[in-house]
């Protein structure tokens, strides 16, 4: 603690806690912007600090007066947006009231932002930035253990050129330099992009904070380049190049836009909102593929635009939602980019890595642009990971260590290996358990699927072993063709979804009503003995064994595939369809970024190996036993609990033979009673 803290009586012993305080002041505050005032307040400091860097005396001080702290804090802020014009909150006038401002400065005093860890000040101003905003334009700003990760693979030099076109807070371009400089004493040019005036603010923060750093930031849209100024900015100078954007006429109408190049480019872009300009979209060449749509999503013009912002050898990270990586209707850009890059690798992050913001799928996915003088490899090897541990649950809390590190340690020995001369090796500290597997860029084409998760190590083990002894798949043993629902073909029937189904045992708990009241997903007409998967959520392995319990006139909703056994008996097949073996093999093929979903093509092309017929016929016994049991508890469980719910309202109660208790309420004589008094 330092001698003015002493004096002021500040409890702050470490800058963390500091930050801390000086966010909840500000959040407190109802009557002004709390990003704004911290903005301009710490605008004003760091404003401060240099001129004491410069031999003048410290004016970020409490006064005598909070009216004389107001004035001279004041005219520092009209200093430093004289200096730093992006830092320029609402005007050059703090917008705080004096008694508001000493409260909020207090925790502020006597620490140094500028050469310090800014990682909590980053943190702080994230949060004060509104949230539904970000949820508006799917701006989520990047973990900072997410950041270091890719940085760490990508290894940045003081003689690359970075930019992050969607810079948001400057969280990639902070930790690139931060890297470089740590390495080799030195740190690169870096450019942050973004269109949202509240996180190039931080971004620029964090620059003026960070001289050594050389990182510069700039307002613009980094994928319309018709809103680009017309005088290439100041910032820009230093990213321009002839090798830079791209070859078509419409991107070349849009001048310095298309002419900036990176060596290095890092990114998380946004994900919400689709574009259909007409004009947009003829300056991407990916969108000029006859099966692209109309209409894309943001982030499919961002992955395009971040590979042509590459110089030739430059390479890339970019955050991007599994969906992309994965589902059909991005096929055609998955294709585009194999004749424009070598994919270096895939890390699939676990659902909770964005939390408390969003709990979207995403995955980082590394590219590398091949050289001035050198051609893209027919095959190669591809690495994938799985991130299981975001060191957080599900409700943000922070639990632990991540499985970052080790997972960048493991990718950088693998570039390494493939003798990129820009890829460093990183020593293993710990060793901790990641799950990767190398996969030709052959068989991923072949596959069309990017997705980390599809190529889960384990699963790829499962089906080589079943691969090598059996060619038997789930087709091969059921009957595809099941009778669809008509609401004008049946009166009563009793409706199977997802809900119905006790995930455990696979016992189902149907419905009953009107088909005409049949909701609209009730899609297929089926029997006792038929096997039903759920293809939402496949890792949550929702399979149910439709018993005689059911009744003839079943309906289920097309949230399932329908096997019904023809080649082998229906407990068995459900048995199957319960292990631990077919969740792993049907959850690799899961698309979608918040509802992960498979296909019945999916369902019927898992591998099966036949069991001996004595152990089918002992899980036949067993499946039918442990359902009779099942169904038999939960009767008598509802007995049990009728006669308790009579007893507790005074009702009497008499068995009748079908096992159904019927209730009678006992009726007490009616008495008439006058007030008191």
């Amino acid at each position: 603690m330092t001698y003015a803290q002493a004096l002021l009586q500040l409890d702050n012993t470490d800058f963390c806690s500091a930050i801390s305080e000086f966010e909840q002041i500000l959040a407190s505050n109802s009557g002004e912007d709390p990003f704004d005032s911290a903005i301009k307040l710490l605008a004003a400091k760091l404003f401060d600090e240099t001129e004491c860097d410069a031999g003048k005396a410290e004016k970020f001080l409490i006064h005598k007066t909070p009216e004389a702290t107001h004035k001279a804090t004041q005219e520092l802020y009209r200093r430093a947006i004289r200096r730093w014009p992006y830092l320029n909150g609402s005007g050059d006038d703090l917008g705080i009231s004096p008694q508001h401002l000493v409260s909020a400065m207090r925790p502020l005093v006597g620490w140094r932002l500028m050469g310090s860890d800014l990682s909590m000040l980053d943190a702080a101003l994230e949060r004060l930035v509104a949230r539904d905003a970000k949820g508006v334009l799917g701006q989520y700003f990047t973990p900072r253990e997410v950041v270091r990760l890719c940085v760490d693979v990508l290894a940045p030099h003081p003689d690359d050129q970075i930019i992050d076109p969607a810079c948001g807070s400057g969280g990639f371009i902070f930790e690139a330099a931060q890297y470089a400089l740590k390495q080799y004493g030195a740190a690169p040019n870096c450019l942050g992009i973004d269109y949202g005036a509240r996180a190039i603010k931080v971004a620029a923060l964090l620059s003026a904070a960070s001289p050594k750093l050389r990182m510069v930031v700039s307002k613009a849209n980094s994928i319309d380049g018709r809103e680009s100024p017309s005088a290439i900015p100041k910032e820009w100078e230093g990213f321009l190049s002839k090798n830079g954007g791209a070859k078509n006429k419409r991107a070349q109408l849009w001048g310095s836009w298309n002419q900036l190049a990176c060596s290095v480019l890092l990114t998380n872009p946004p994900f919400a909102g689709t574009i259909d300009d007409p004009e947009v979209l003829e300056a991407y060449e990916a969108q000029q593929d006859p099966s692209s749509r109309k209409a894309v999503s943001r982030e499919h013009l961002f992955l395009e635009r971040a590979v042509n912002l590459l110089q030739p050898g430059g390479r890339l990270a970019i955050v991007l939602p599994q969906g992309l990586l994965a589902n059909a209707s991005a096929a055609y850009l998955r294709k585009w980019l194999f004749g424009k890059c070598r994919v270096l690798g895939v890390v699939g992050l676990h659902p909770f890595a964005f939390l408390p913001y969003t709990s979207v799928k995403t995955s980082l996915l590394f590219l590398a642009k091949p050289g001035p003088n050198e051609s893209l490899l027919k095959s190669y090897p591809i690495f994938f990971a799985t991130s299981t541990n975001p060191g957080k649950d599900s409700s943000a809390k922070t639990t632990g260590t991540t499985d970052y590190q080790a997972i960048a340690q493991t990718f950088s020995r693998f570039l390494s290996s493939q003798q990129f001369s820009w890829a460093k090796t990183q020593p293993i500290a710990e060793y901790v358990s990641i799950q990767c597997e190398t996969v030709s860029s052959s068989e991923v084409i072949h596959a069309d699927r990017l997705d980390a998760e599809y190529y889960d190590p384990h699963a790829r083990a499962i089906l080589r072993r079943l691969d090598a002894v059996s060619e038997t798949r789930l087709a091969n043993l059921v009957d595809t063709r099941i009778d669809r629902f008509k609401k004008t073909a049946i009166g009563k029937i009793t409706y199977l979804d997802i809900s119905s189904v006790e995930s455990k045992t696979g016992l189902t708990f149907p419905n009953e009503m009107q088909s005409a009241d049949a909701p609209s997903r009730a899609s297929y007409m089926v029997r006792p003995g038929d096997v039903l998967v759920s293809t939402v959520r496949p890792e949550r392995n929702v399979v149910a064994l439709v018993t005689k319990s059911v009744g003839n006139q079943a309906v289920a909703s097309n949230g399932f595939c329908v096997l019904r056994a023809k080649e082998i008996q229906p407990e068995v097949l459900f048995a199957y369809c319960k292990t631990e073996a077919f969740k792993t093999m049907l959850s690799r093929h899961a698309t979608a970024s918040m509802y992960p979903t498979v296909t019945d093509k999916d369902v019927l092309g898992v591998p099966f190996l036949p069991p001996p017929q004595d152990v089918s016929d002992k899980v036949v016994n067993l499946v039918r036993s442990g359902l009779d049991m099942i169904e038999k508890a939960h009767q008598q469980i509802t007995e049990a609990v009728a006669l308790m719910n009579a007893h507790v309202h005074g009702e009497k109660s008499t068995e009748v033979a079908s096992g159904v208790y019927e209730v009678r309420q006992e009726r007490k004589p009616y008495r008439r009673t006058r007030p008191n008094g």
